[in-house]
């Protein structure tokens, strides 16, 4: 099958651009926020646009919510790449930051700890997606990290992902009660070899 200029998503002009990015940059704050069930009026108001503008981009929440998570994959990208690098070279301090950035990346909307642990493992979904994204970038510091003998061979990275996403989901519901520092000391401490 041959593609056809019909096929290939049309360019934005200049100012359509800018206020794509300014809806999904205000998106992502306001999921941050409040949850994947921010005001889309409000979003719209915050970015400078009319709601008719948000929806010409984005006709349904969903739309907007697929690329905000698409936008947020592109830094977790960038993050895991870094992440990789470290790991070759000093696989303890990689481990600590990939700890910290993935409680931090999962934590960017209100929410998406759970989301992301109650998703099935449906490969159309945007979450599936993130999922691969974080896990791949997981895999590869854990495993560096095993050789080096600094976390024990049975432990996975899904393991690791859910007990961050636990502490997720209790500092979601109690912001002021929770230490996110020292419980992901204590997962980290968690993890090495005993004796």
């Amino acid at each position: 099958m041959t593609t056809t200029d019909a096929d290939q998503p049309r360019k934005l002009r200049a100012d359509a651009q800018r206020n794509y990015d300014a809806i999904v940059a205000v998106a992502r704050t306001a999921f941050g926020e409040r949850g994947a069930e921010a005001s889309l009026d409000d979003i719209a108001k915050r970015a400078g646009v009319g709601p008719g503008t948000l929806y010409r981009h984005f006709p349904t929440r969903d739309h907007l919510y697929r690329a905000v998570l698409e936008d947020w994959q592109e830094d977790v990208r960038a993050d895991g790449e870094r992440l990789k690098e470290l790991a070759a070279e000093d696989p303890e301090r990689a481990l600590a930051e990939w700890a910290r950035n993935h409680f931090t990346h999962k934590s960017f909307f209100r929410g998406l700890h759970a989301r992301l642990v109650a998703d099935p493992d449906d490969k159309t979904s945007v979450l599936y997606s993130c999922k691969t994204v974080l896990g791949d970038v997981a895999a590869v510091v854990l495993e560096r990290a095993k050789t080096a003998g600094l976390v024990r061979p049975e432990i996975e990275f899904r393991m690791v992902s859910q007990l961050l996403s636990g502490i997720g989901m209790v500092a979601e519901h109690v912001p002021d009660g929770v230490d996110v520092d020292a419980q992901i000391d204590i997962v980290l401490a968690g993890l090495r070899p005993r004796g």
